[in-house]
């Protein structure tokens, strides 16, 4: 049994409803204590006075914007499909799954369809903006969604409710990334896992080429003068060594770590275990 909103596909299942909590106190709360805008559950908190607000705003109309634009076609989506399925291979992932940043939750293509699961991103539209080329290769996009907008440091669930917190192409555009990985922490029942892919600069070596510190040193430039078409709205461009820090600064065991063969070593995902101790590294 589901309880209905505006729209069929954004019905939220009993047990996503019986975990929900207020994303500041983490107090219990029912469905009914979040305001509905344009159909979506709204949990989102917003950190407005907080040093890097502004920039994560515009960045977020900036994905947002490209994602009303998007002309990619079924092909290019079954590409992305295969690049990424081995990714899900190496990492099954099962249990009840939180997709933070997850958009139209297009992760669901790789998990088995009775899994536990739920979306949340900032974006209200995210769940309705796919294109017919989208559902076409995605094909878990005509299915239901679970889906609740929130920000990434602030999720709107009890503490220890999930097995996998997923974090996929979204930690370098957070406004604070230590409060997303504690937020992941919280929310990760005991020994739960964290899987988070990314693109790191330098890749496995560190060691960013040539070619890419020409290309940001250009970009930057050409900001400077105003001419903003390729200004980069990530919030920061860690190493695999300042990710790997991230992770276990805030109470993590990374355990594996899987190059995506198809991106020369430079994308990771790295899989980390919840510490039984307290949350954080003094």
């Amino acid at each position: 049994m589901t309880t209905s909103y505006d729209d069929p596909m954004l019905d939220l299942p009993h047990w996503l409803l019986s975990i929900l909590a207020n994303p500041v106190t983490k107090q219990a709360v029912a469905a009914h204590h979040f305001p509905l805008r344009e159909g979506v559950l709204d949990a989102r908190v917003f950190l407005r006075h907080t040093h890097g607000y502004d920039g994560w705003a515009e960045g977020q109309t900036a994905y947002e914007s490209f994602g009303l634009r998007d002309t990619t076609d079924s092909a290019g989506y079954e590409l992305e499909i295969a690049r990424d399925r081995p990714v899900y291979e190496h990492y099954p992932l099962r249990g009840r799954i939180l997709d933070c940043g997850g958009g139209a939750g297009t992760v669901c293509e790789f998990l088995p369809q009775d899994t536990e699961f739920v979306s949340t991103d900032p974006w209200l539209a995210a769940p309705f903006t796919s294109s017919a080329a989208h559902k076409q290769a995605y094909r878990c996009l005509s299915q239901p969604l679970a889906f609740i907008a929130a920000t990434a440091e602030f999720q709107p669930f009890l503490a220890e409710s999930f097995d996998w917190v997923h974090m996929r192409s979204m930690l370098d555009h957070v406004q604070v990334p230590d409060l997303a990985l504690l937020e992941a922490w919280r929310v990760l029942k005991p020994g739960g896992r964290v899987l988070i892919g990314l693109y790191v600069e330098g890749g496995r070596t560190g060691v960013s080429s040539l070619e890419r510190r020409v290309k940001g040193a250009m970009k930057a430039a050409l900001e400077t003068v105003g001419i903003n078409r390729w200004k980069d709205h990530h919030v920061w461009h860690p190493t695999y060594a300042a990710l790997t820090r991230l992770i276990e600064d805030n109470g993590f065991t990374i355990v594996d770590t899987y190059w995506q063969p198809q991106w020369q070593n430079m994308v990771c995902y790295v899989a980390a275990t919840k510490h039984s101790q307290s949350l954080g590294k003094v």
